[in-house]
């Protein structure tokens, strides 16, 4: 067959990421000069809507990558599912990478942000803890998925790491609610961290 060919460099951007891209610089400019000073933690609150936002994605990616994995274990060796399957694989390892990152900015802003706020960079209760093992868990499942390279057992196994996720990343969004702990509820619940109208937008 003949070779394929990589898209030329002067492909246009997708409209998605041209979309994507102007709402970052819409949301930048809410942050930083719309939203106004907060009267007891002044400018420092502003880590929450890169922190919020963050652990939000990265839930959301890492229960996809564990989803996804799943249905590369259950298709892999269905009659006529098999390139399905090996597509499921490889969108799981695209959102645990891309989970994996959103979790190192939730674990970098939230310690920033709780030094100011609570004299402390980190306290060890349920929610911070489970959400630090989580992410150990994923690159666990990205150092076994790149280890396996095309190796079919390397790759279930790589999965299987990422299937215990999917009850981790659950624990996680209801751990102070079960657990307690002194972790803000800013968005759900009644929390009172987004009081003015400009912060809420």
């Amino acid at each position: 067959p003949p070779p394929r060919t990589l898209v030329p460099a002067t492909a246009p951007v997708p409209w998605v990421a041209l979309l994507a891209g102007l709402a970052t610089l819409v949301a930048l400019y809410l942050v930083f000069w719309h939203a106004p000073r907060e009267q007891q933690m002044g400018h420092v609150y502003r880590i929450f809507f890169f922190h919020v936002g963050s652990a939000m994605s990265a839930l959301v990616l890492f229960l996809g990558c564990a989803v996804l994995s799943g249905g590369f274990l259950g298709l892999r060796r269905r009659k006529g599912f098999v390139v399905m399957a090996l597509k499921a694989e490889r969108l799981a390892f695209a959102c645990g990478e891309i989970g994996v990152l959103f979790g190192l900015i939730v674990l970098v802003t939230g310690p920033l942000w709780a030094k100011p706020a609570w004299g402390t960079y980190w306290t060890w209760e349920p929610r911070l803890t489970l959400t630090l093992l989580t992410w150990f868990l994923f690159v666990g499942y990205l150092v076994m998925r790149n280890y396996a390279g095309s190796d079919d057992m390397g790759r279930r196994l790589a999965a299987g790491i990422a299937l215990v996720g999917a009850p981790a990343t659950y624990l996680i969004h209801v751990a102070v609610r079960l657990w307690g702990g002194n972790h803000p509820t800013v968005v759900t619940q009644g929390g009172g961290g987004l009081s003015s109208p400009e912060m809420q937008l």
